[in-house]
C-alpha cells in the first residue's frame, strides 16, 4: 500500500508539473491575451477547471493500479538467461540484479527520469512459470520478446526451424 500511494504522488506531481508546464508555454507564447494570473483564476473559479482539477487527481491516484502489470509464461531463468538478455537489451533494460531465482532489470540512461524511476522489471522463477512484474508499457515489451525468444530456441533444439 505504501508504494502505491508513493507512485500516485509521484504521477500527481509529474502532472502537475506539466499541466504547469504548458500554461506557462501558452502564457509565454505571443498570441496570450489572458494573464498568467486570470490562467490560474479561471482554472479555481469554472467548473470546467475543477473538472481539471479532479479528473488529474482521478488518473494520479489510479494509474499505479492500472499502469503495472505482472505477465506468466513457460522459461527457467537459469537454462534462459542469454534469452533475457536478449530481450532486455531490445527492450533497453540493463540487468542490475539477479540471481537463479530472480532477475532485476531497469532502463538505460534518460528513460529513468521519464518513467519517474519506476522503470524496473523484476523477472521471477515460479515453479516452471515466468513472471515478469513492471511498468505495463516495459514489463509486456519485455515478456514478450522473452517469450518469443524462449520459444524459437526450444524450436531450433527440436529442429522445426
Amino acid at each position: 500500500m505504501k508504494k502505491y500511494l508513493l507512485r500516485s504522488v509521484k504521477y500527481f506531481i509529474a502532472l502537475c508539473v506539466l499541466y504547469v508546464a504548458m500554461m506557462a508555454l501558452m502564457h509565454y507564447s505571443e498570441h496570450s491575451v489572458v494573464t498568467f494570473a486570470q490562467r490560474w483564476e479561471l482554472l479555481f473559479s469554472t467548473w470546467r477547471g475543477w473538472g481539471m482539477v479532479v479528473a488529474t487527481i482521478l488518473l494520479a491516484a489510479t494509474y499505479p493500479y492500472f499502469g503495472f502489470t505482472k505477465r506468466a509464461f513457460e522459461g527457467s531463468i537459469t537454462t534462459d538467461r542469454e534469452e533475457f538478455a536478449m530481450a532486455a537489451e531490445v527492450s533497453g533494460l540493463e540487468l542490475v540484479a539477479g540471481c537463479d531465482t530472480e532477475l532485476r532489470y531497469r532502463t538505460k540512461g534518460l528513460r529513468r527520469l521519464v518513467k519517474l524511476y519506476e522503470d524496473e522489471v523484476v523477472v521471477r522463477q515460479n515453479g516452471t512459470q515466468i513472471e515478469v512484474e513492471g511498468l505495463r508499457s516495459v514489463a509486456v515489451r519485455f515478456a514478450f520478446d522473452a517469450e518469443r525468444f524462449i520459444t524459437n530456441k526450444h524450436r531450433r533444439e527440436a529442429g522445426e526451424i
